[in-house]
């Protein structure tokens, strides 16, 4: 009798077991594949003899244009998408404010769209698109809004005006999309460098493809410059692959994004900013304000304020906690990839987090680099100091031993791989090589900013000694000294400079975490002997 017990206990642990591993390779063979644009290394562009062949002094284009890189046509008629936003000051001599749609005046102008792109070659306007599609089309950005080389949102319509899935580039199926073409960014490679490096640590890194847009007026072309076509930042199993949110549900996925104050967005009353822990808004980018109810905006503020009042908590019990509420590893990574690269403006403006349903907060994806690596306007990237630990959430994180001890291991760890220097400036020569001729084109298209002093130019610096700094670099080879040497400096300086952080942690939750690890053991312990003694009764 005993034996028969022993038999059928053995048995139903066996069947827990399978069941167990069973569920976790139906998730691995049905989890939808996420597409990474950076998942292959960028091919060296073909010599061009002549890479300005086929553009006139005035920007126009002939037949003889060519490009290894994909073309992008946009068609509007010649009607300029407007200005749609100002900046509007807190009072009448004040430098802070907001930006603010410009009242009754539609952003969006309808034209249309061709992708020129074969599977080997060059690209011409005598080849057939790959893909067009009717758009509407609108200028993006905030202090970009008025950049001459204009930056642009592009939602893919029917010709009936429904929204139009279409695969750009093989980035997956979507209808919205964007041309991001800073003029703030010489290099034209600030942000596809990060983000091809995110993509190695991070999901839902934004995919993004180098090409160079022409504008169609008529029968006339007018070369636009190169831009990299992306994704927006939202829901989607090619985006943000949280679960889809469902009315009337208690509990749901969600989107958030930090940044400036936005009139037309749904803003959170967050426990941070009513307290005086964060400046910045938050605002619900998934579910959408079409489709939100007020019940699921009253349910994502209160779990926001849950987590918020755990990280801002003087209280250690209730602080230790954050581990059962934040995915403390996507926070680690998002710190070290906006640290390593000097993006200061993350954390504050352009931040994005997520909960996946049943699952905790989630930092990212990571967004908007073209001011990061020494490319911030009033001041030089300090590269022998941290910044990023300043940030709201992070200042708190950045207080505990527990945090900073994963901090110090993890960027270990990556120093050697994907953030090493022979990697990161690896990728740099690459997506050089890869650009070839269309570095030439962007410079002579846009030379007339990136080589003289104007309101784009990074302000000459005085150091502490005196000494005056001035930044500008007027050749490409020249900003990409200065985004290489920065990179190599800051990355060898960040184990110390984590090192003297650990100074001013007056919390310890490591101890913590391990007493839920040792409990597990002794349960085990106590809980394996306690089943054969019931079986031998």
């Amino acid at each position: 009798m005993n034996n028969k017990r022993l038999i059928g206990g053995i048995s139903i642990i066996c069947m827990l077991l399978l069941c167990t591993v069973a569920s976790i390779i139906y998730g691995q063979n049905h989890k939808q594949e996420v597409r990474n644009s950076y998942a292959g290394e960028l091919p060296a562009a073909p010599i061009q003899e002549n890479p300005l062949q086929g553009i006139n002094e005035d920007f126009t284009v002939t037949a003889e244009f060519s490009s290894h890189l994909p073309i992008v046509v946009i068609d509007t008629g010649g009607i300029e998408p407007p200005v749609n936003t100002y900046f509007k000051k807190d009072h009448e001599n004040s430098t802070n404010g907001i930006y603010v749609p410009i009242e009754g005046l539609d952003p969006y102008v309808e034209g249309t769209i061709y992708v020129l792109e074969k599977e080997s070659g060059m690209n011409s306007l005598a080849d057939e698109p790959v893909l067009s599609s009717c758009i509407r089309i609108k200028r993006r950005g905030n202090t970009s809004m008025n950049y001459e080389k204009a930056q642009w949102m592009v939602k893919t319509i029917t010709e009936s005006g429904q929204y139009n899935e279409v695969d750009m580039l093989g980035m997956g199926a979507e209808h919205d999309w964007i041309l991001n073409g800073s003029m703030y960014d010489k290099s034209m490679l600030r942000n596809y460098l990060a983000y091809s490096i995110a993509s190695e640590i991070l999901e839902n890194t934004p995919d993004s493809r180098y090409c160079e847009v022409l504008l169609k007026d008529g029968n006339t072309y007018k070369y636009q410059g190169v831009y990299l076509m992306m994704e927006s930042i939202e829901q989607g199993t090619d985006r943000v692959n949280i679960s889809e949110y469902h009315q009337g549900d208690d509990f749901n996925s969600y989107l958030i994004r930090r940044d400036r104050f936005d009139e037309e967005a749904i803003t959170l009353d967050n426990f941070g900013r009513l307290n005086g822990y964060s400046t910045e808004y938050m605002a619900i980018m998934y579910p959408s304000k079409k489709h939100i109810t007020d019940e699921m905006i009253s349910y994502v503020n209160n779990d926001i304020n849950y987590i918020e009042e755990i990280l801002y908590s003087d209280d250690q019990d209730v602080f230790s906690r954050y581990q059962d509420v934040i995915d403390v590893d996507s926070f680690i990574d998002y710190f070290l990839i906006n640290e390593f690269f000097g993006n200061y403006d993350a954390g504050n403006n352009s931040t994005y987090f997520y909960k996946d349903m049943g699952g905790k907060l989630t930092m990212g994806p990571v967004w908007d680099f073209d001011g990061a690596m020494d490319n911030y306007m009033y001041e030089p990237f300090e590269t022998g100091s941290l910044a990023f630990y300043t940030k709201p959430w992070f200042n708190r994180l950045c207080k505990d031993e527990g945090f900073l001890h994963k901090l110090e291991k993890r960027y270990t760890k990556l120093r050697q791989t994907t953030l090493s220097n022979q990697h990161v400036i690896g990728k740099i020569d690459e997506i050089i090589a890869y650009l070839g001729g269309a570095r030439q084109r962007e410079w002579m298209r846009w030379g007339h900013w990136y080589q003289t002093e104007n309101r784009y130019s990074l302000l000459e610096y005085t150091t502490k000694d005196g000494n005056t700094l001035c930044r500008n670099a007027t050749t490409y080879e020249d900003e990409i000294y200065r985004i290489k040497t920065v990179l190599r400096e800051h990355g060898d300086s960040i184990p110390d400079a984590l090192k003297l952080l650990e100074k001013d942690a007056d919390t310890i939750t490591g101890f913590e975490t391990w007493m839920g690890y040792l409990l597990l053991l002794a349960a085990a312990i106590f809980f394996i002997p306690a089943i054969f003694v019931s079986f031998r009764k």
